[in-house]
């Protein structure tokens, strides 16, 4: 059987967690240490598609408004779910892509969350690497969203609100006993001036210090052309920093 690396990412909102878990993929389907990766947006307002370059047809929400209508219209006898979720995956270019997506009406995300946490025990089995995008804030900590996860990765751009919230995660996850491993924190759109005031500051978090992923004028560009990000060269420096952390989450230090 093989052994599943889970990496969550997380954060404020605007805080560059999308743009860093597009970048540690990108690292992985380059670096080849991961031959089957399967990659969750997590996040209601689903970004991830557009920096994977990515079509999704169907997200978990849609699966379960088709589950309940099923159920509705059929007594009972609707397609199953398991196998329903697994037909909406979404194909890239060396990865598998799974939307959450949200149901329709009102309410939270819970039951999505639910299906979310099923769907993760099931894929140890299939997958070498899972990265999850989860929605900004810290909410899905509260509901215990995805577990079983190796390392968790909370991005942090200069300010102090950033730096609050990620104070934030750490409590809940000591206060749940969410079985986090590792806990990293990196810094987003820093200037490398800054890089000691960043230590200092995610020193106070009680989570270890990974690096800073400098203000980058190509990212900034594709972002706001929707272009994906996994065609950046390699020399990119924000993918040299981003292929650090990948190696380090392999080798599991």
């Amino acid at each position: 059987m093989k052994t599943t690396k889970f990496v969550s990412f997380s954060g404020k909102g605007g805080s560059g967690k999308t743009t860093t878990a597009s970048l540690v993929l990108a690292s992985a389907l380059r670096r080849g240490l991961f031959r089957d990766i399967l990659v969750i947006d997590a996040d209601p307002d689903a970004n991830l598609s557009q920096t994977l370059d990515v079509q999704v047809n169907r997200t978990l929400g849609q699966v379960l408004d088709q589950r309940r209508m099923e159920l509705d219209e059929l007594g009972g006898q609707g397609t199953k779910l398991r196998f329903s979720v697994w037909d909406s995956l979404s194909h890239g270019q060396g990865f598998d892509f799974l939307v959450m997506g949200r149901t329709t009406g009102q309410g939270c995300y819970c039951s999505v969350n639910s299906v979310l946490n099923r769907v993760m025990e099931e894929t140890a089995s299939m997958y070498d690497l899972v990265l999850i995008d989860f929605d900004a804030g810290i909410e899905h900590f509260s509901r215990r969203a995805g577990k079983p996860i190796d390392t968790l990765v909370v991005t942090c751009d200069p300010s102090k609100l950033s730096f609050a919230t990620a104070m934030r995660i750490k409590s809940l996850v000591m206060e749940l006993s969410l079985p986090y491993d590792r806990q990293y924190v990196v810094g987003s759109r820093f200037d490398p001036s800054q890089e000691e005031m960043f230590k200092r500051l995610t020193e106070q978090t009680g989570m270890e210090h990974f690096g800073i992923i400098p203000f980058d004028p190509e990212i900034a560009a594709r972002n706001l052309s929707g272009e994906g990000l996994l065609s950046l060269d390699s020399s990119n420096p924000s993918l040299k920093i981003a292929c650090e952390l990948l190696t380090r989450i392999a080798n599991g230090g």
